[in-house]
This record gives structure tokens, C-alpha cells and sequence, in this order.
């Protein structure tokens, strides 16, 4: 095995820790990446049942919501050189079932929702906007794929000095290798790495705190 120790040396890794205010944000979990002979695969349609989960308490515990998902238009014309290192892009059109949210986590009215044309959710969209005007300083990532707009997004995030907390179960890719080794990178540089479990206790925790006030 590599060895890993520079990090630790170099002190990276250092945790981040909760803001005041969070947001959940969900990714592309989408009908086509849910499918593992379109652009799914390995262990996103697990991520999408654990983050079915986590959004169910944002809601219940009035945190913020934000839905993200790819679409091209004019099969890919608008997407530049990413349509030709992933073909299968061209064919998510906005109105085509794949481009879809999958039912379990789609967004309900009063959520963030936008459409983006490359890997980052902020790319292109109001998302930092939206977020700055509610306050928002900690984001809890969501989504596939890890190694792709999960990772790029959560690298924006930082850019926007929000804390960005990847939900490592509720992140999923196509497979395994990519997935594990870019959570390591994340939350080596960018990110905390967080559970599904970690989240919904601190969204109930600032929920009581607010009661109690």
C-alpha cells in the first residue's frame, strides 16, 4: 500500500467542523444514474436510499434544500469537449425520463432546484447566490458521482469558504476505486467526510437547540 503518512506530516486533513447554518444538497440522482448500463453502477442507487433518508429530516427540521441535475440541450452541442470524453451525456436532454430525479429525493416546492451543463453544481447556476442569501456557511454534499460532480462541487464549495461535508454514504459512483479514493482526497483538502447518520443528528440537535431557546 502507498505510503500516506505525508499527509499527516504536511497537516492536511484538518476537520472543519459544523457553521451555524446548513444546507443539504443533492446531486444528480437522477433516473439515468440510477441505471447501471446507462451511467449508474457500483454503489449509487445504495446512495440514493440512504440520502432519501437524510432528506426526509432536512425537511422535517427546516434545513435548506437543493436539487442539482445535468441536462444538455441539441444532443450535447452545449457542453463542449465534455460530451465527447462521455457520450452518454448528449442523450439527457431536460424533458428525456433519464435527465429526471429519481421520485424518492425529488424536489417539492420552496426547494433549490437548477439545472447545470458540467460537473460542478455551482457552474453555471444561482447556487452560491441562493445559499449566501440565506446564510448558509456549511453544506452537506449529496449525490453522484463521487469522483466526478460530487467531487467538483465540493472543491466549489470550498472556493465559496462554505464547509463542505461530504455524506459518504449518501455519495455514490460507477465504481469502487474512484469512489474511495476520491472521499480520501476530499477530506483530505476540501472537505469533512461525514455519515448519513452524523447529519440527521445534527439537524435534530439544532432543531432542539432552537426550540429550547
Amino acid at each position: 500500500m502507498t505510503d500516506l503518512s505525508v499527509y499527516e506530516k504536511q497537516h492536511f486533513g484538518k476537520p472543519l467542523g459544523f457553521g451555524r447554518q446548513p444546507a443539504l444538497l443533492i446531486i444528480d440522482f437522477q433516473v439515468g444514474f440510477a441505471k447501471p448500463d446507462v451511467l449508474g453502477g457500483f454503489n449509487i442507487n445504495e446512495s440514493i436510499a440512504r440520502t432519501t433518508e437524510l432528506l426526509r429530516s432536512a425537511r422535517a427540521t427546516g434545513v435548506p434544500v437543493c436539487h442539482v441535475r445535468f441536462a444538455s440541450e441539441a444532443h450535447g452541442e452545449d457542453i463542449g469537449t465534455f460530451a465527447m470524453k462521455v457520450p452518454a451525456l448528449k442523450d439527457l436532454a431536460p424533458d428525456s425520463t433519464d435527465a429526471q430525479f429519481v421520485d424518492s429525493v425529488a424536489p417539492i416546492e420552496g426547494e433549490y432546484v437548477s439545472i447545470k451543463r458540467h460537473s460542478s453544481a455551482f457552474f453555471g447556476t444561482n447556487l452560491a447566490s441562493w445559499l449566501i442569501s440565506r446564510g448558509v456557511d456549511t453544506l452537506f454534499i449529496t449525490g453522484c458521482t463521487t469522483s466526478g460532480c460530487v467531487r467538483a462541487s465540493t472543491v466549489d464549495a470550498s472556493a465559496y469558504s462554505l464547509r463542505p461535508m461530504v455524506v459518504t454514504d449518501c455519495v455514490g459512483d460507477r465504481a469502487q476505486g474512484p469512489h474511495e479514493a476520491s472521499l480520501f482526497d476530499m477530506g483530505q483538502k476540501y472537505a469533512d467526510l461525514v455519515t448519513m447518520r452524523d447529519a440527521v443528528a445534527h439537524f435534530e440537535s439544532r432543531q432542539s437547540t432552537r426550540r429550547a431557546a
